[in-house]
């Protein structure tokens, strides 16, 4: 039912009704007693009752005023103590979070970290949707996705969790029983592994050097939309992979996969971003894993 008064008018007739005055209660919010009269009035006439007796010298509860004010305070109070209540949750780190991850990275970089923030936050739960798929937050019904590459997604929020690039790798094995690499084009002689992107073969491989772009079609016997086993390739010395280095940090650093060319020729940019939906009241759940993530990842 639509009232003709507002929240404010009642908490103006409650200090009226302690202060019994009201140009100090004018005085006191910085009204003028004029404003602080005409709520009272307002709340009068949509009562049907009159709350003061008035006299030229002095202002007090009418009868009705009298009744209506404890009412009026237990409302407020319980009021008070919702919006209390409204406030601590919203800066709890509590509730179910849904996230889209890339396979690769979702498996051996995310993982790890999305266990440390459950660890810090018990009450957190979460589920993971992993694939190399182009995930949708409204389609699939997501919180968050994380994505290699700049976003193209309008009405998201994008934020870069870290710069990345691709990398050519092989396993030493590998490389010890085939010809050398000394150039991109000698990959022409070589079975390269190929991961399927948006349903299509990511042939087309991408490079930068000091003379600009260099892009160049490759080739092979396998092929998968599945980023991780496309590593498993390569670490099976399979074939030749272009990878994102923060997938083959870790076999980088122990030597399962040597980089080929590193220092002639820069990898694909592959920056990864997290993306959510734009709201106008964020679950503080939400805020404290962006936040986590960019800190840990950055």
């Amino acid at each position: 039912m639509a009232r003709a008064y507002s929240l404010q008018d009642l908490e103006l007739l409650l200090q009226v009704a302690e202060r019994g005055s009201m140009s100090e209660v004018g005085r006191q919010l910085n009204m003028t007693t004029a404003a602080v009269s005409a709520a009272i009035k307002r709340l009068e006439t949509a009562l049907g009752v009159s709350l003061f007796e008035r006299t030229t010298r002095s202002l007090r509860l009418s009868a009705a005023g009298e009744a209506f004010i404890p009412h009026l305070q237990q409302v407020l109070g319980t009021l008070d103590v919702a919006e209390n209540e409204l406030r601590n949750r919203q800066t709890q780190v509590a509730g179910e979070i849904r996230i889209g991850v890339p396979s690769d990275l979702g498996r051996h970089r995310l993982l790890g970290l999305l266990d440390d923030f459950q660890e810090l936050n018990p009450n957190i739960k979460f589920i993971l949707h992993v694939s190399d798929l182009i995930q949708d937050l409204y389609r699939d019904d997501l919180d968050i996705v994380i994505r290699y590459g700049e976003p193209k997604d309008s009405g998201l929020i994008a934020a870069k969790l870290c710069d990345n690039r691709r990398v050519l790798v092989a396993s030493p094995d590998y490389l010890a029983r085939h010809s050398p690499i000394n150039e991109l084009n000698d990959l022409a002689e070589h079975n390269c592994l190929l991961f399927y992107l948006n349903g299509r073969p990511y042939s087309k491989w991408q490079f930068e050097c000091d003379q600009g772009l260099v892009l160049l079609n490759v080739s092979g016997d396998r092929s998968a939309n599945d980023g991780e086993l496309v590593k498993r390739w390569a670490l099976a010395a399979k074939g030749i992979a272009y990878k994102s280095e923060l997938d083959v940090a870790e076999e980088l650093a122990t030597g399962a996969l040597v980089e080929l060319l590193a220092g002639r020729y820069r990898g694909q940019a592959s920056p990864v971003y997290l993306l959510y939906k734009e709201r106008k009241y964020q679950a503080y759940r939400m805020t404290a894993l962006i936040r986590y993530l960019k800190q840990r990842m950055g």
